[in-house]
């Protein structure tokens, strides 16, 4: 590889876009090919959340991607000038008393110091939402604006002169020579998002589809400013309007909104409040998963210097940048990635 050679990056979503940064930081030039449609990553509430609740585990490496990513994405808001990066207090309202007694066990271990509040009478006493069994905060989440990131993202690597709209031609990529249209590259990554089933090179890895919707509301008596959680999600965003979602339908690139999902949201948000509200919005997307819900990273089995960085799933924007770092480091420097997420867990391609 040579520092003359730009680095070809497929996709501007959320992985391409961190990792377009990455590369950028360590000097090397970038070619971004992306089809100007809508991804998942632009409609994705966005939400870096590091507990998984019912049994209160922490979010897989937690402790590293969430500090990591808040700084990357403070830095990138100064270098894109805009805003996108929110903190943000999680409530779990709980849903038996078992899940609250997982909360009281782990609430009183240094491990989860960090993220878990001590319950008290104003959890107990909480009136903002149907609250039968108590509820608990969680600390050091936060949200990404994810529309506003994947523009801002766009925009300035557009500027830059780097981001090219079209639609990648795998017909015209050579694999081994790294070829792309006459253009030779020191590495192409993929960065497709659940259009990886349609890659040629990496079509084998189970890289699954999973649609989801959201819906925009506005409720002007839902008054609080913290992310209420049982369901589905009530995220403030501003204004008396909130997301709620989301919903989860395997194995489908249909990214139409359907009435079924406004329904089951609808039934969901009941769960938490009565209120009127007003619907302003509902969103679709497919998410890119996988069967173990862990990202898909590293290189092709045959062909040297082809990459992937997919799979970031449900908890993409907690993830991403530090992945996309790591990626990065692998390329430029040949460290190793972490077993959980390399390609070759997989049948190899």
């Amino acid at each position: 590889m040579t520092d003359q050679q730009p680095y070809l990056i497929v996709g501007a979503g959320l992985a391409g876009i961190c990792l377009a940064f990455h590369l950028r930081k360590q000097n090397k030039k970038v070619v971004v090919i992306d089809n100007g449609h809508v991804s998942s990553s632009a409609v994705a509430a966005g939400i870096i959340n590091p507990i998984v609740f019912r049994r209160m585990t922490k979010s897989w490496r937690a402790d590293e991607f969430i500090p990591y990513g808040r700084d990357f994405y403070k830095n990138l808001e100064q270098e894109l000038l805009t805003g996108f990066y929110k903190d943000l207090v999680i409530r779990r309202l709980f849903s038996s008393e078992q899940e609250r007694g997982f909360w009281e066990l782990k609430q009183l271990t240094p491990d989860f110091n960090e993220y878990l509040t001590l319950i008290s009478s104003e959890d107990d006493s909480f009136q903002g939402a149907k609250n039968p069994f108590g509820s608990g905060r969680v600390k050091g989440a936060a949200y990404i604006q994810s529309e506003q990131f994947i523009n801002g993202g766009k925009a300035y690597l557009k500027a830059k002169e780097t981001l090219v709209e079209e639609q990648f031609n795998y017909s015209q990529f050579d694999p081994k020579s790294l070829i792309y249209k006459d253009s030779k590259f020191a590495a192409a990554i993929f960065c497709e998002g659940p259009h990886a089933k349609n890659n040629p090179f990496f079509s084998e890895l189970p890289v699954q589809q999973t649609k989801g919707e959201i819906l925009t509301i506005r409720c002007p008596t839902l008054k609080t400013e913290e992310l209420l959680n049982r369901k589905c999600f009530v995220l403030p965003i501003g204004n008396e309007t909130f997301r709620v979602g989301a919903t989860y339908v395997w194995n489908t690139m249909n990214n139409e909104c359907t009435e079924e999902a406004k329904a089951e949201l609808i039934d969901k948000f009941k769960v938490l409040r009565e209120d009127e509200f007003e619907l302003i919005n509902q969103h679709a997307g497919v998410r890119p998963t996988t069967p173990d819900r862990r990202p898909i990273l590293g290189q092709h089995a045959l062909f040297k210097g082809l990459f992937i960085l997919n799979g970031l799933g449900t908890k993409g924007y907690m993830s991403a940048p530090l992945l996309a770092k790591e990626l990065c480091e692998h390329i430029l420097f040949g460290r190793d990635l972490n077993n959980e997420v390399r390609l070759d867990r997989f049948k190899k391609c």
